[in-house]
């Protein structure tokens, strides 16, 4: 079973978010791809590779029509053997789209002398050679990897990978299910350079649009056939890319199966009617201020809806989403939220109450003689948008940096997200004030044994209050409408008009949850902090209340002349913050700049926060 966790800040985790992005980057480069099935070959043929140079072996290997005749120097006819009419030649990491009707079958052979030959380029450029503490596991695997390129020797690795860019459209009006998956057939016999569903040595299963195999201890020519299966209730043609790669898989699939951070999927922030905010775990443990945050983002994402049948059968193709899928994100770009990099996506232009499937990728160049240059896809990550119209996200925020959320919301005040962002963004700043100036009454310049805590400082103190103050003015948002079982959501605002169309929360009996007593509460009848009320007006709305461990992370940070507290466990306690179980897998309470990973629940210390008063009581009503 997997689990979901905040971000920890145990130094056990903190050694593994070293490798999260970066190291999931070198599995793309190398070795990510599950090997599917592994074909073994005894050859006897020997190695004359030292008898002429590479470059003239490519010079030399032409393909006259639908021909292979291979001719290399140093190799006679005898030895080299002869391919069937209507073979195609790969060469290494090269992707050839090539267009197959319906009931065909082509046929490509990968020359064993390219095994010996030039390896090919990486695709990325990724900081590299990199001072503590910006160096990376990627620099030290892409080193490893290196090195063990350089050794040769009579046997090798093939890495084929397979990728659907187009598939036939239904020939009904009202699309069911997909078209069949391409079939890939092997052979490393030159007895059978046509391989088929009735005679071959292996296939590739293709699943949603991507296959991929590793053969090994190859020392001799391997042929392929694919097959295009026919359909009535499709018409038109298949278009794929098949590439054969001594490197590495040309194009990866993570699939989300290992515990492991850099295996998982993205992560859905939160949405509102018509956008989401959806994120990466950490890319790198370096500073926010690191040569990362200067690089262009390198994941992309792809959002489409789940009721529209348009990329089934290619959501695991970079190239099928790429021609298919309905949206891109309309921002990306790398951020500083939780105290580490990493990358933002903004998705606008979807409908209301919808399901969406969101994919993540990472696109090479797509040319020849790159590593990996087919790119990467992830396992696609399901949410729905809100239904109700006063939630709207927001980020990008110059104080409160880790908000990135849906917030109450009217569009009566503004329609501007950036506006509706400045405001709460303002409120939060101007309210952090006093705080400030009662900090620095502490002496915090001084002796050890002068200081209020060997454990903190009052930089913790002062970024655990700003972080706690961010969470409790700048609300996170959800519907109203939600269930009532969602238990950790609390009604807010309840005495006040939905601005839509004017109407109240109607009255329920006593002992019910909106009975006349508990909508006159200051926890079900109004909103958190009076601004909210008084200037926005959302109307009725429900709240993901803020994360108790932040109330608690605060009083261990500020120093006692503060007198920071937090409310009892009991009523006081569950009516002012949430609290995170195992096994939860969405936002149950709020932590600005908190990430979900794939393990057991568990809070990230990055961002903490307090109130703007000298002495308060942090109870939350």
């Amino acid at each position: 079973m997997r689990f979901f966790y905040f971000q920890p800040f145990d130094n056990v985790h903190r050694a593994i978010s070293v490798c999260v992005y970066p190291f999931l980057i070198f599995l793309l480069l190398a070795q990510a791809a599950n090997a599917d099935a592994v074909i073994h070959e005894d050859h006897n043929h020997h190695r004359l590779l030292n008898l002429f140079d590479q470059d003239d072996v490519f010079k030399q290997l032409e393909v006259k029509a639908s021909k292979y005749e291979p001719d290399f120097a140093g190799l006679d006819r005898g030895i080299i053997g002869r391919a069937q009419e209507s073979v195609r030649t790969l060469s290494n990491n090269a992707p050839k789209p090539t267009d197959i009707d319906q009931g065909d079958i082509q046929y490509w052979t990968f020359p064993r002398q390219i095994l010996q030959g030039s390896h090919g380029q990486w695709t990325l450029d990724l900081p590299l050679n990199l001072s503590a503490p910006e160096t990376t596991c990627l620099e030290r695997d892409l080193r490893q990897l290196m090195t063990n390129q350089s050794a040769t020797g009579s046997a090798q690795e093939i890495y084929l990978t397979i990728s659907t860019c187009d598939q036939p459209t239904s020939t009904a009006s009202r699309q069911i299910g997909n078209p069949a998956q391409l079939e890939v057939y092997i052979s490393h016999s030159p007895d059978n350079q046509k391989p088929d569903s009735g005679r071959n040595d292996g296939n590739i299963a293709v699943v949603g649009g991507y296959g991929n195999l590793t053969l090994s201890n190859i020392t001799g020519d391997i042929w392929i056939g694919v097959r295009a299966p026919p359909s009535n209730d499709f018409k038109g043609k298949y278009n794929y890319e098949l590439v054969a790669s001594i490197d590495a898989p040309y194009t990866t699939y993570f699939k989300g199966e290992n515990p492991t951070p850099w295996d998982t999927e993205i992560e859905v922030w939160d949405t509102d009617t018509n956008s989401s905010v959806l994120g990466t775990g950490p890319i790198t443990k370096a500073a926010p201020n690191s040569t990362w945050m200067n690089l262009p983002p390198p994941f992309r994402v792809y959002v489409h809806n789940r009721a529209d049948p348009a990329i089934l059968g290619l959501q695991r193709s970079v190239c099928g989403l790429r021609n298919h899928a309905e949206i891109r994100e309309s921002d990306n770009r790398m951020v500083n939220i939780g105290g580490q990099p990493k990358q933002l996506f903004y998705v606008k232009g979807l409908n209301r109450s919808s399901s969406y499937d969101a994919i993540m990728t990472l696109e090479g160049p797509s040319s020849n003689l790159k590593i990996g240059g087919g790119g990467a896809v992830w396992k696609n990550t399901n949410f729905a948008t809100k239904s109700d119209n006063n939630c709207r996200i927001i980020y990008n925020l110059t104080f409160c940096t880790d908000v990135a959320y849906a917030v109450p919301f009217n569009s009566n005040f503004t329609t501007d997200m950036n506006q509706l962002a400045i405001t709460y963004n303002e409120f939060a700043q101007n309210a952090y004030q006093g705080f400030n100036k009662s900090l620095q009454q502490i002496p915090c310049e001084t002796t050890p044994s002068a200081q209020y805590s060997l454990a903190r400082s009052c930089d913790d103190c002062a970024k655990a209050y700003k972080t706690w103050l961010c969470a409790v003015t700048i609300p996170r948002c959800a519907d109203f409408s939600s269930p009532s079982d969602l238990t950790h959501l609390l009604p807010r605002n309840v005495r006040t008009p939905f601005f839509i169309n004017g109407t109240t929360v109607p009255s329920e009996p006593e002992g019910s949850l909106f009975s006349e007593k508990n909508k006159s509460t200051s926890y079900y009848g109004k909103s958190r902090n009076s601004m909210i009320d008084d200037q926005i007006k959302p109307g009725p709305y429900k709240e993901v209340l803020p994360c108790k461990d932040l109330c608690y992370h605060l009083t261990q940070s500020c120093p006692a002349a503060l007198e920071f507290a937090c409310p009892l466990e009991g009523r006081e306690l569950n009516f002012s913050y949430g609290h995170w179980r195992k096994g939860d897998k969405e936002w149950r309470c709020n932590w600005p700049g908190g990430t979900l990973w794939s393990g057991e629940a568990r809070m990230g210390a990055s961002g903490w926060f307090m109130g703007f008063m000298l002495v308060v009581a942090l109870y939350l009503l």
